[in-house]
């Protein structure tokens, strides 16, 4: 069959795409990078936890990773990835009402730092006694620092936040869900949070993250029963 000197080079053209599609599935794709462990840090008696890490002018991702790594692993469910990303939305609903409202600001601190480090709020960052400061500071657990990242990562974006609601909430942009309490933990009082019966806060059951609902018997979360008074509507 006679070839045209055209149709020859389309030939030459499309075996040359066949094999470097070839060549190319034969390389083996490199693995995702993911975030490495922070950097151990060492207190001391004469240091408070906060001192330590924030001497190092950590960036705020990290220290919410930090915290969120620590808090996880506290609850006795470590291997929930739904967990870590709990607690992060929980804390960064914190910060972005004290963006907004001088009242929650003195409740629950300013910023990420003021929120983290607030006094009475997160035993791991208070007192080095907790078991679980040195998950804190040092985090080993490389399986669990990753898990508690990518919480921390989705949680500062701030976007599709699963306890965003209520009316006032989907109309602010705001999440009224600010205390969580972890009844499996070693560290719990009990079964219920010390304020499960205070009026301000209300328990809010389950809470769908990640596509499937975390168990109130992993983490309780509570929404303020009514908004800051200095947020207009």
């Amino acid at each position: 069959m006679y070839r045209t000197p055209g149709n020859n080079s389309i030939d030459q053209a499309r075996i040359a795409a066949l094999l470097l599609m070839t060549a190319a599935a034969l390389i083996p794709t490199p693995p995702a990078i993911s975030e490495p462990l922070p950097p151990c840090l060492a207190t001391s008696e004469r240091e408070t936890i906060q001192a330590t890490v924030m001497k190092t002018s950590p960036p705020p991702i990290e220290l919410l990773a930090r915290l969120v790594h620590a808090e996880g692993r506290s609850t006795g469910f470590a291997e929930d990835v739904r967990v870590y990303q709990a607690i992060a939305w929980g804390v960064m609903n914190r910060v972005r009402l004290g963006e907004v409202s001088s009242t929650a600001r003195r409740r629950y601190g300013a910023g990420i730092a003021g929120t983290i480090f607030r006094k009475g709020q997160f035993n791991p960052v208070l007192s080095i006694r907790s078991p679980f400061s040195r998950d804190f500071l040092c985090p080993q657990d490389l399986a669990s620092w990753r898990r508690a990242w990518e919480a921390a990562q989705t949680a500062l974006r701030g976007q599709d936040n699963p306890f965003i609601q209520t009316a006032w909430e989907r109309g602010h942009g705001l999440s009224l869900v600010v205390n969580f309490y972890y009844p499996d933990s070693s560290q719990a009082r009990g079964p219920l949070a010390p304020w499960e019966g205070n009026r301000d806060l209300r328990f809010i059951g389950e809470v769908p993250i990640g596509g499937t609902a975390l168990p109130a018997d992993r983490v309780r979360f509570y929404r303020l029963t009514t908004p800051p008074t200095d947020i207009s509507d």
